[in-house]
């Protein structure tokens, strides 16, 4: 019987990672004394209220700010892609605000990918990464929610 608890015992060590390896692993937080960010894509020219509910709701608990963020990747019109992605903001913005917490809008032309990866390099302070667009959300009961270290794993 201890054999077996030896065997078990050296199996579990032998496919465990290196340490080297677990903290590469582990996705990058917010620096000391700056507050994170939640990034909310979505690929159209409004954002759903349920995405804005939750990610207020998120906001607060993980005392993160939000960058909500419309992607044009048809790369037609783009004037009218930011002209009615403005006026369709008002909503999150508000609530964003009514919850006290510090919120702002981008909205870009490309591919999402792209600009997401681009937006990560350049501030190390986006912790999540939260999908608003129609085909993913439609019908489902919940929001796909990504990590830097999901984004970095691609």
């Amino acid at each position: 019987m201890m054999t077996l608890f030896k065997r078990l015992g050296a199996s579990r060590r032998e496919k465990a990672p290196a340490p080297a390896l677990r903290a590469a692993a582990k996705p990058k937080v917010c620096p000391e004394g700056h507050q994170c960010k939640i990034l909310i894509v979505c690929k159209g020219v409004n954002f759903s209220r349920g995405m804005a509910d939750y990610a207020v709701n998120i906001g607060k608990k993980t005392r993160s700010s939000l960058v909500a963020l419309n992607v044009d990747e048809s790369g037609k019109d783009f004037a009218g892609f930011t002209t009615e992605a403005k006026r369709n903001i008002e909503y999150f913005s508000r609530k964003a605000a009514e919850a006290g917490l510090s919120f702002s809008h981008e909205i870009q032309q490309g591919d999402e990918e792209t600009i997401v990866a681009r937006m990560h390099e350049s501030d190390s302070r986006f912790r999540y990464v939260m999908d608003d667009s129609a085909v993913v959300s439609r019908n489902r009961g919940s929001i796909p929610v990504y990590t830097r270290a999901t984004l970095h794993a691609k």
